[in-house]
């Protein structure tokens, strides 16, 4: 049972995609502090390619006495769905599938939630289902309190749902306490996805972007060949 673990990104890259894909249970971390100020925070933006380069798309929140992602608000008081929208047409009305692509992105952006985590996660599902991803995709905020520290508390959730495999992001190979995992009776292993490249608009290939590029620019059955 291969359970892989993330917090919800505001429209992915395609690597959360491939790692859902690769997962049997894939858990939505929204019980953890949102990180905003850095260079890792993309809870609340996204990475998109535009005529002048890139450009972040990004969710205005509320102050809130919690960081906890579950907790955190939108400020749907700021016009954002419309400027985010017309910021993705301009960027991709002569992308070859926006005909298909932009009214899907425009249902899943002018949902009327005011939960960060609730949008992050509509958009997810949606596009995993699009993708036709069936792996059972869970969240955290559901499951039995857990501990606050980093390597317990994946371990508790990855048992809670009675996994017997973590599928970590390259990036945790740094603070993972392998023997925690192997004491919990749980394999420690990692992604090594590897995007190609592919047709963009607007000048060189730019790696890591939104998921939303690829959608543009290329059919579904490319980006499952992708996947695979």
């Amino acid at each position: 049972m291969i359970v892989s673990i993330h917090q919800p990104n505001f429209i992915p890259w395609l690597g959360y995609f491939s790692k859902i894909k690769q997962s049997d249970k894939f858990i939505i971390l929204d019980t953890v502090d949102l990180q905003i100020g850095n260079a890792n925070s993309i809870t609340t933006r996204s990475r998109i390619k535009t005529q002048q380069g890139e450009l972040w798309l990004t969710i205005p929140i509320k102050k809130s006495e919690s960081k906890i992602i579950h907790h955190i608000q939108i400020d749907n008081k700021q016009p954002w769905q419309k400027k985010m929208l017309k910021s993705i047409q301009m960027s991709y009305s002569k992308a070859p599938e926006f005909a298909s692509i932009f009214p899907f992105f425009e249902r899943l952006i002018n949902n009327n939630t005011e939960s960060l985590s609730e949008l992050n996660t509509s958009i997810i599902i949606a596009i995993a289902q699009w993708l036709k991803i069936d792996t059972p995709i869970i969240i955290a905020s559901t499951l039995p309190a857990v501990s606050d520290d980093k390597n317990y508390r994946l371990i508790e959730l990855i048992k809670s749902v009675e996994g017997t495999t973590y599928l970590s992001g390259n990036g945790a190979r740094q603070y993972n306490d392998e023997a925690a995992y192997n004491a919990n009776g749980i394999k420690l292993t990692y992604t090594a996805f590897k995007p190609l490249e592919y047709a963009q608009l607007h000048g060189d290939f730019i790696p890591g972007l939104s998921i939303l590029d690829l959608m543009m620019n290329l059919p579904k059955s490319e980006i499952q060949n992708m996947l695979k």
